[in-house]
């Protein structure tokens, strides 16, 4: 058995998965992170919006994201180990280089 295809098990688990990597996203980038995380993970923020919204990203959105923020991938995909600490993963500082900026909301709309 793959365990990164979805299984009839793993689908009630999605609404877990998208919760799972809103929590990292919020302990990595905060709660306003969002298009920044996007970035990180080659996203637009509307893209990356649905995934926390409850479509299911691509395994290899997860496994990016797991190694953007050291979460372990299944953690995120099957939430183990249980044992594993969402504190433990460190916010990421510093600003994207400039000419590196996801577009600003303010630019999308005037667009």
């Amino acid at each position: 058995m793959n365990i990164l295809q979805p299984q009839t098990h793993l689908r009630g688990n999605y609404a877990q998965i998208c919760e799972r990597l809103k929590r990292v996203r919020m302990q990595v980038c905060g709660r306003r992170g969002q298009s920044r995380f996007a970035y990180l993970l080659g996203l637009s923020p509307s893209t990356y919006n649905y995934y926390e919204k409850g479509r299911v990203p691509p395994v290899e959105v997860l496994d990016l994201a797991s190694k953007v923020s050291g979460a372990p991938l299944m953690w995120l995909i099957r939430g183990e180990p249980d044992t594993f600490n969402i504190g433990s993963l460190a916010y990421i500082v510093g600003e994207l280089p400039l000419k590196e900026q996801p577009p600003s909301d303010d630019a999308t709309q005037a667009a």
